[in-house]
């Protein structure tokens, strides 16, 4: 394999996975484009009020379970003299909140709160519910029902040509057909629609599909008493997909699994059940990188959010430095910008973070020219390199000093940052640019110093630009597409644009 074949296989390598994080948080996590986006997140309540008369009480209540794609946060339990504890069922993922008292008396208020960002249509269904089940029959009350139901669901799978086409004409029957006798006749005891979805599920689980009846509750408005909705969950053909007797919401969220009341209780009596929603508006990014950090190890790995804030501040910076770098290879490969050393234009535009852009050239230049005035008057010394490096950095610590003082005597804020100006950047530019000048000439000279000037300045306003830091904060893995831009950059020989200029009249009189 040669070189150019070798570095375009190794660029398409890290294009592919900077690309595949990135999308899979944005598309999976949520996470947002811009740091200014925000979100609605809903405060649920479950609130239970009722009567006791000095016998043991016993309260189970469903509570939103946790999983991939679905977040929950702020969790408060209001028990008063109550004992509570959190049970967790690992098969279906339920959780429950579980008040017991030994002689309560009187009306008595239980609440849970939490706060849920909704899903919809396109979010995942757990792994777990994706693998391919053993055909299995349900409990049935008699025989009778039993051979009736392997009947009719064994009719249902004769009738279509595949399990997607099983499971439209399973809902098919259940909820649009009229007066199908199977189904009057299977129908359990429990409400409907709860009794059809989970006769449903049980032909499709039957068939080898995996199913479960979800419920919860529809995220559309503000609700003192929402009502709990039901609906069907199902794997079929590779693809999750939900069924919603109701017409199906635009955001909603899975409270619980299976078939059992919300709130199971004994002996309290006058038991008041209310299911509160309230909308609520938070930072999008704070809620993505929250959920970013339960998921997936390569989200956590490319993620800075687990660090303490003040290493947090640090790489803020230092990942905009790689978009500095990736500019400066583009304006010196195919723009054709000369500059001082190879990366000094990035660092110089560093510098100017602390003192803002147009005050950071002024001072730039004005300390260049010092600096190379006194540069220039050493040259008659004959002093080596590092003592002479050193007095011009002492100079220039000097000259930065006056600065500050002068500025700070004025009562103007501006002094300090001046004094956070790098020194050994300002040191290393005079003298590049003195040796340049010695070498070649005051025009080329200039001419490079300018280049470095401009191209510190793009730098600058690329790397403190606030879309620009969130998203390489946000999203590291993007450091993998720059470097493999720059190796594409890399293997490009043409002419640049400074050459296709210098060398036009050439190609006007070769045609």
């Amino acid at each position: 394999m040669n070189s150019l074949a070798h570095t375009r296989l190794l660029a398409l390598l890290l294009l592919a996975i900077g690309f595949a994080i990135f999308f899979s948080k944005v598309v999976r996590y949520d996470y947002p484009l811009t740091p200014d986006t925000e979100t609605t997140v809903w405060d649920f309540e479950i609130y239970l009020e009722f009567s006791a008369s000095n016998r043991p009480v016993r309260i189970e209540t469903f509570i939103p379970a946790r999983s991939v794609g679905r977040d929950v946060s702020e969790e408060q339990f209001y028990n008063g003299p109550f004992g509570l504890r959190l049970d967790e069922e690992e098969a279906s993922g339920n959780r429950k909140a579980v008040w017991t008292y030994r002689f309560p008396q009187d009306r008595k208020v239980l609440r849970y709160r939490a706060q849920l960002l909704g899903e919809s249509g396109r979010t995942p269904l757990p792994d777990s519910m994706r693998e391919k089940r053993r055909r299995s029959t349900p409990q049935m009350d008699s025989d009778l029902e039993r051979q009736a139901f392997i009947v009719w669901s064994s009719d249902l799978r004769r009738r279509s040509a595949d399990d997607d086409s099983l499971a439209e004409l399973t809902l098919q029957q259940i909820f649009e057909a009229r007066d199908v006798d199977e189904v009057n006749a299977l129908l359990s005891s429990l409400p409907r629609p709860v009794a059809q979805l989970e006769l449903a599920r049980a032909v499709l689980v039957s068939q080898g599909i995996p199913a479960r009846v979800a419920n919860g509750v529809y995220l559309d408005d503000a609700r003192r008493r929402a009502e709990i909705q039901h609906w069907l969950e199902y794997h079929v053909s590779g693809e999750d997909k939900r069924f919603f007797p109701n017409g199906e919401p635009a955001r909603f969220f899975a409270l619980w699994y299976g078939v059992e009341e919300v709130v199971a209780a004994d002996g309290v009596s006058e038991l008041d059940v209310q299911i509160g929603l309230q909308q609520a508006r938070f930072a999008a990014q704070d809620l993505a990188l929250s959920a970013g950090a339960r998921g997936d190890w390569p989200v956590q790995l490319f993620s800075f959010d687990q660090l303490p804030i003040t290493t947090q501040l640090v790489y803020k910076v230092l990942v905009t430095i790689p978009v500095g770098i990736l500019l400066l290879v583009f304006l010196r490969q195919f723009i054709g910008l000369q500059t001082l050393g190879t990366f000094m234009p990035v660092l110089i535009g560093i510098a100017f973070r602390e003192t803002a852009l147009l005050t950071g050239v002024f001072l730039f230049t004005l300390l260049v020219v010092l600096g190379l005035t006194v540069r220039f008057y050493l040259e008659r010394l004959r002093l080596l390199l590092v003592p002479r490096l050193a007095v011009v950095l002492v100079f220039i610590v000097m000259c930065m000093a006056g600065f500050t003082i002068m500025m700070a005597s004025g009562g103007q804020r501006l002094g300090l940052s001046i004094s956070l100006f790098p020194m050994v950047i300002l040191t290393m530019t005079i003298e590049r640019m003195s040796i340049v000048w010695e070498e070649y000439s005051a025009e080329e000279a200039i001419k490079q110093g300018l280049g470095s000037l401009a191209v510190a300045a793009v730098s600058y306003l690329a790397m403190t630009h606030p879309q620009v830091e969130y998203l390489m904060f946000t999203f590291p893995e993007l450091l993998l597409v720059i470097m493999a831009l720059c190796l594409l950059m890399g293997k490009y020989t043409g002419l640049r644009l400074s050459e296709l200029i210098r060398f036009r009249e050439l190609a006007g009189k070769a045609k």
